[in-house]
């Protein structure tokens, strides 16, 4: 493997992730898992607020030290929620 790239994935705030066969994902720079059931995954990454939707999901591996996580099931969708989304999101503060 390249040298570089396992150099980059070790640095604080890295975040990336490898979806298979929309089967198995496997992420880098989480920082905590906020709550999981079988149709979502709710994640805090270094890159923002990360939703897995999809069906049958479960957590096969997870390493706080690390930062790493794997999900296997049929992932359906992956949506990202930084913080200027959510301040200035539809529910976001309004003039006028």
């Amino acid at each position: 493997m390249n040298q570089n790239y396992d150099q980059d994935k070790k640095q604080p705030g890295h975040h990336s992730l490898t979806l298979e066969d929309r089967r198995k994902l496997d992420l880098s720079g989480v920082d905590d898992v906020l709550g999981f059931d079988e149709s979502s995954v709710l994640l805090r990454t270094s890159a923002g607020m990360l939703t897995v939707e999809g069906e049958q999901l479960h957590i096969r591996h997870m390493s706080v030290d690390c930062g790493e996580l794997s999900i296997e099931g049929k992932i359906n969708g992956l949506i990202y929620v930084d913080k200027t989304t959510r301040k200035n999101g539809l529910f976001g503060k309004h003039s006028g």
